[in-house]
């Protein structure tokens, strides 16, 4: 690959600048839209439609591989957005209640969805859930929504009846305030705590609701993976956010996207978890809170045998990220999302 430009470190490095190392590895947006623009409001598309279908069908699967029994159980989803998780869960599975908690409605940050009819988009999925999959979730079904989702491990088939409705109420609140719900819980699900800062204190405001036999499924998207930033804030040098210091980006968001620099760094520093904290970090946070590790799958990015020879465009890669990140694994960099299952010690 030939890059376009060279962005010079402050140390004289020079690192490769091109779209090539970008474009081709996010998402596409909604038409007539940037790639860092925020969705606009409207119907969701069908790549939403089919990433939920999958979160749900990886829940499952990995709750059901630790022999977590649902039957009677209430759930906590901290960072719920738009709230169809716990729902769908409701409906397919034998969990007796759930409470979503968000800081955030739809459209008010910029991961936020976009402003939809949430009733309609409820229907919509459980209707084609129920016309497709017909009591198996399994790939096959519905593999065409999920095109776009950067996975690569397919969970297995997972048996399922619809039970339909159950008591879910949201709360607008965030992580570090669920003893303002009052009440406890039984499993705690998680998949933004890249948007929350504090993470030994997600664990301990957990711990204070949680049963004696609680467990916390987690799906992560590490900061240190290819596109850790998100498409708002990662740069077009192959794993740039790992390459440049603080003083680094911001010089790099000016010369090389300086009509959106502001916003772009806004992201990085305060959109983003901040500081930086690795896999092996977070087992050990949730172990002082009482929770131990039972399962993590390390999930790489459907890309990740294009992005692994970008490693050799940049000279002294290794040396480069292990003096900024001296405790980062480059297991964590070829990641896509981590599932992880924790348990109450000694359960």
């Amino acid at each position: 690959m030939n890059a376009t430009a060279h962005f010079v470190k402050d140390n004289g490095i020079r690192l490769p600048v091109s779209d090539d190392y970008l474009l081709p590895f996010l998402s596409p947006t909604s038409p007539g839209t940037n790639y860092w623009d925020s969705p606009p409001p409207g119907a969701a598309l069908d790549r939403q439609r089919g990433r939920i279908i999958l979160q749900i069908h990886q829940i499952l699967d990995h709750l059901g591989r630790c022999g977590i029994d649902l039957k009677g159980k209430t759930l906590l989803d901290i960072g719920t957005g738009n709230g169809m998780v716990p729902k769908l869960l409701l409906q397919f599975s034998d969990l007796s209640a759930a409470v979503g908690v968000d800081p955030y409605l739809d459209g008010e940050h910029k991961t936020s969805w976009q402003k939809h009819d949430q009733d309609s988009l409820f229907r919509e999925l459980v209707a084609y859930i129920d016309e497709h999959c017909q009591g198996s979730l399994a790939f096959e079904r519905y593999r065409h929504l999920a095109g776009f989702e950067h996975f690569t491990a397919r969970p297995a088939p997972v048996s399922y009846s619809s039970q339909g409705s159950k008591n879910f109420r949201f709360a607008k609140i965030g992580a570090h305030d669920l003893a303002e719900l009052g009440e406890k819980f039984d499993l705690f699900y998680c998949k933004a705590i890249d948007h929350i800062p504090d993470w030994p204190g997600i664990f301990r405001a957990i711990d204070a609701v949680a049963s004696d036999d609680a467990a916390i499924c987690i799906k992560h998207f590490s900061f240190f993976s290819y596109l850790g930033p998100h498409r708002y804030a990662t740069t077009n040098i192959p794993w740039g956010h790992l390459l440049l210091t603080d003083d680094e980006y911001r010089r790099f968001a000016q010369e090389f996207h300086g009509h959106r620099a502001e916003q772009m760094v806004d992201f990085y520093f305060s959109g983003l978890s901040y500081p930086r904290t690795p896999m092996s970090d977070l087992v050990e946070m949730a172990r002082r809170s009482g929770f131990v590790l039972h399962e993590i799958v390390n999930e790489p990015l459907r890309h990740v045998g294009k992005l692994q020879p970008f490693v050799d465009d940049v000279p002294g890669f290794w040396n480069i990220v292990h003096e900024n990140w001296p405790r980062v694994s480059a297991e964590e960099l070829f990641s896509g999302r981590y599932h992880m299952i924790f348990k109450r010690a000694g359960r």
